[in-house]
Formats: structure tokens, C-alpha cells, sequence
């Protein structure tokens, strides 16, 4: 079964890449690709792909850690430094949420320090080993 239009829509709105909404409904990235362009669809509006985000990722109902970047960041798996995180990613037990977005990266990485210094407060953030900015 492939995805209406609003589901579409939906998905694009919730950032997720071509790919992870192939995986969700059994197609191919190329035939999400068709139905995006058959429903006239923009994905770069509708993702907001200028936007830098601020994203957690989570195991077992806690944060293991807290990122920031622009709208696919939360998902790669490819450019973690830990090796036990990017593992977790590879095998898909780690789910993300997406918390805020932003017009400047600056303000985003300010919220991102944030929330780690609250996460790690709670023994939480196991990922993040430091915050450059304040």
C-alpha cells in the first residue's frame, strides 16, 4: 500500500528522507519520489530544509543524546564519533524526536546546550561529551 497525499505530506512535515518512508510502506525511495511529484508536492517547503533543528535520540525511554543541524542530521547514523551510538543507529533501536527548529544555527546549537546540561543533570545524554557553546 503506498501513502495518500496527506500521509505524504505528513511525513515530509516530520522531516523523514525519501528512504524511511519507502521502509515504512514496503516501496522504493524512486517510487516515493513518483507520488511526490504525481500530488505536486514541494519537499524542501514542507521539510523547511533551511531550518536547523534540534533533535533527540532516544533508547529505552531515556535521551542518550541530543544534536542539532539541519533537517536529515537526526538520522545519520554515518558521521556518529561513538561507536556504540552509531551502532544502536545502525541497527534501529534508537528512535529520534524532533524538539525545535530554528532560522539561525546559533540559536539552535544555544537550546541544544541547554538540554544537554539538563539531560546529563538528570544522568541522561550518555552520547554527549561536551558543549562548546553557551
Amino acid at each position: 500500500m503506498l501513502p495518500t497525499k496527506q500521509q505524504l505530506m505528513e511525513h515530509l512535515l516530520d522531516k523523514m528522507t525519501n528512504q524511511d518512508i519507502a521502509k515504512i510502506y514496503g516501496t522504493t525511495f524512486q517510487k516515493v519520489q513518483q507520488l511526490i511529484k504525481k500530488y505536486d508536492l514541494k519537499p524542501k517547503e514542507l521539510r523547511k530544509d533551511d531550518h536547523y533543528i534540534v533533535y533527540e535520540h532516544w533508547l529505552d525511554g531515556k535521551v542518550i543524546y541530543v544534536g542539532s543541524g539541519l533537517w536529515y542530521r537526526c538520522r545519520r547514523y554515518t558521521n556518529r564519533r561513538n561507536s556504540e551510538h552509531k551502532q544502536l543507529m545502525k541497527e534501529g533501536k534508537v528512535t529520534y524526536k524532533i524538539v525545535d527548529e530554528f532560522r539561525e544555527v546559533g540559536k539552535a546549537r544555544e537550546y541544544e546546550a541547554k538540554l544537554i546540561k539538563y539531560y546529563k543533570q538528570l544522568g541522561q545524554a550518555k552520547f554527549n561529551k561536551k558543549v562548546n557553546y553557551t
